[in-house]
């Protein structure tokens, strides 16, 4: 990672600011926060798949008991 100087224009005024990787920090944290809401979003989705995959062992198992019960009491 390289630590650089860049003139950025702030409220009319040139400044020099700190970057890395030519980045200063609210180009940091905005790509922080992106990140953030990409991963929530994620999490969503794999929460909802989750569910999907329980929902789909539970009928399974449902059926399997179906199964025994009627093994066990009409046969």
């Amino acid at each position: 990672m390289k630590v650089s100087e860049k003139p950025q224009i702030i409220n009319g005024m040139e400044h020099m600011v700190t970057t890395v990787d030519g980045l200063d920090r609210v180009e940091i944290n905005n790509k922080l926060h992106h990140l953030g809401d990409q991963l929530m979003k994620l999490k969503m989705e794999q929460d909802h798949l989750i569910q999907m995959r329980n929902m789909i062992d539970r009928q399974n198992e449902l059926s399997e008991m179906d199964d025994l019960f009627a093994e066990m009491f009409d046969g």
